[in-house]
């Protein structure tokens, strides 16, 4: 006997009642489970691709945190150096003003500005004018108010009464 289809062999005599187990319910317990399989393995592909997504979304996002990070840490330091170089100017600046100054605190410097620029003259000791600063021309708040209480009425009275 030649088998073509294993699934379906009848087997024993063709007279009695062979022995026939129907393939149907098989198959669709067959279907079902490769219907199962396939769910899970498209369950699966969806999950590791949402892992790579997701992988690929964190890596984008610290990503994005490390390069504004070094945005935020090179513009301080463009700040910084524009700073220094301000204070290094500014220093050139008064290293310049220190050297003016001690051009101009000499004497001889000074009249001969004073002399040619302003045309001053040098004074003589006979234009010298002499005043005594011992003698105290300004009053005093105290004696003001002293003078001023004795010309009140007030005190006149106080005077005679007492």
């Amino acid at each position: 006997m030649i088998v073509v289809n294993e699934d379906s062999i009848i087997q024993g005599n063709t007279v009695l009642k062979p022995k026939y187990s129907p393939t149907r319910g098989n198959e669709v317990d067959k279907e079902k489970a490769n219907r199962k399989r396939r769910h899970k393995q498209v369950n699966r592909r969806v999950k590791n691709k949402m892992k790579i997504i997701r992988n690929i979304a964190l890596i984008f996002i610290i990503g994005l945190t490390l390069v504004g990070r070094y945005c935020i840490i090179y513009d301080m330091q463009m700040e910084l150096n524009s700073i220094k170089s301000n204070i290094n100017t500014i220093n050139k600046e008064n290293e310049n003003l220190r050297v003016e100054l001690v051009k101009f605190n000499n004497i001889q410097q000074i009249e001969e500005t004073a002399v040619s620029k302003l045309h001053m003259v040098k004074p003589d000791k006979s234009m010298a004018v002499y005043t005594n600063i011992s003698k105290e021309t300004i009053q005093s708040s105290e004696k003001k108010k002293q003078v001023e209480e004795e010309k009140s009425i007030w005190s006149r009275i106080k005077r005679v009464l007492f």
